[in-house]
């Protein structure tokens, strides 16, 4: 079968969509699958001539920072999806996609079979329907709508009022099996990994755990909490100029991007996984800590709930506050902590890649289906 991949983000950029793409598509070609990824990332200039496993149509004007653009995308998809002779189409949506939408509309226009996974929360405010067609009854009735966690898809089924499957974010967790190290009792390692970007809240991040910190001294507690922020992005310079204005130089680091490879060994060292973010769909990146047995502390109502129960995956908040309640809480109580991590280190998650793949199937079928039914 030939796949064409149609997203607005994809590799060198990385984030949750681009690295779920990325490993879908690979995982598909080990499978006897041809996919291919018609995409608005463009390569930067430094990566030229680099080659990839799957093959790469991009249609992406070069910007800084690899950000996805295309002005008119209908046209160089239609051009792809006519050269490719594909069997069908799976569209990879995220808050509001301009090149993922046209992609909707043009495979559609050209009679593919579509499938459309969601991969991000709605935005706070409705979109026009332009950016989000998935989401509207008369496009949701013609393809087979996904999305990557409950919270992700009840928005979805009350706008649409049809089915969407839960195809979640595939994960091996053996590929992120450690053995942690003997560390400072002392001290507290705290992780987060994200782009640094006004979604994933890297600042309010910031002040949650200058919130506990404060906590901890009051209490005159012997521990010190310790946080290392993996990642890039425009909020880098405001999250230095906060850290230098709360003298927490000694103890906050703004590490940067790192490789996904490198934080296995990181997190072998690290206590704690920090997640932010309130419009988290799935969080790849807090699963991936939590296969490496670190407790993790999120928001409540995010799709990082379909892999972490409060009290027993990490400790789940509803505001700001709780979520420095529960920083305070695992630096204290080192028994907590290690509960934590024995179970998350010997209980697998259900989003082994076998699991997603063949649901992804099922998905492939029913998008022939309603073609069919709809041709």
């Amino acid at each position: 079968m030939r796949v064409a991949h149609i997203s607005d983000c994809f590799v060198p950029r990385l984030g949750g969509i681009e690295i779920q793409v990325n490993d879908l598509t690979r995982r598909q070609q080990a499978q006897g699958l041809t996919p291919e990824v018609i995409t608005a990332t463009p390569l930067p200039r430094r990566m030229a001539g680099r080659t990839f496993p799957v093959p790469i149509h991009r249609f992406g004007i070069p910007l800084p920072a690899e950000i996805a653009n295309n002005p008119i995308p209908s046209r160089p998809i239609r051009k792809a999806l006519r050269a490719g002779d594909y069997d069908l189409v799976h569209v990879h949506a995220g808050v509001g996609s301009p090149f993922a939408a046209a992609g909707v509309r043009v495979a559609l226009e050209l009679g593919f079979p579509v499938a459309v996974t969601v991969h991000c929360l709605p935005a706070r405010f409705r979109l026009p329907d332009s950016l989000t067609p998935w989401a509207t009854p008369e496009i949701a009735r013609r393809i087979a709508l996904s999305a990557v966690s409950q919270a992700a898809a009840a928005p979805l089924r009350a706008r649409t009022g049809g089915p969407v499957t839960v195809v979640p974010n595939g994960l091996d967790p053996q590929d992120w099996a450690i053995e942690p190290v003997e560390r400072d009792p002392a001290v507290v390692e705290v992780v987060s990994t994200m782009r640094l970007s006004v979604r994933k809240r890297p600042l309010p991040m910031l002040a949650m755990v200058r919130a506990a910190q404060t906590r901890l001294t009051q209490q005159q507690s012997p521990v010190t909490l310790r946080l290392t922020v993996f990642g890039d992005g425009k909020l880098m310079p405001r999250m230095r100029r906060y850290v230098h204005r709360h003298q927490m130089t000694d103890t906050v680091r703004l590490a940067g991007r790192v490789d996904r490879a490198e934080l296995t060994e990181i997190y072998r060292r690290a206590d704690v996984f920090l997640a932010p973010a309130h419009l988290e769909s799935f969080g790849i990146a807090a699963l991936e800590a939590r296969c490496a047995g670190l407790p993790v502390v999120a928001m409540r109502a995010t799709g990082i709930t379909e892999f972490v129960a409060d009290r027993q995956e990490g400790l789940l908040a509803d505001d700001d506050a709780q979520m420095s309640d529960a920083l305070v809480e695992l630096a204290a109580d080192a028994g907590l902590r290690a509960s934590i991590a024995e179970h998350n280190r010997t209980t697998a998650p259900p989003t082994a890649w076998s699991t997603v793949l063949a649901t992804v199937e099922r998905e492939y079928q029913r998008a022939m289906a309603i073609r069919g039914a709809t041709a």
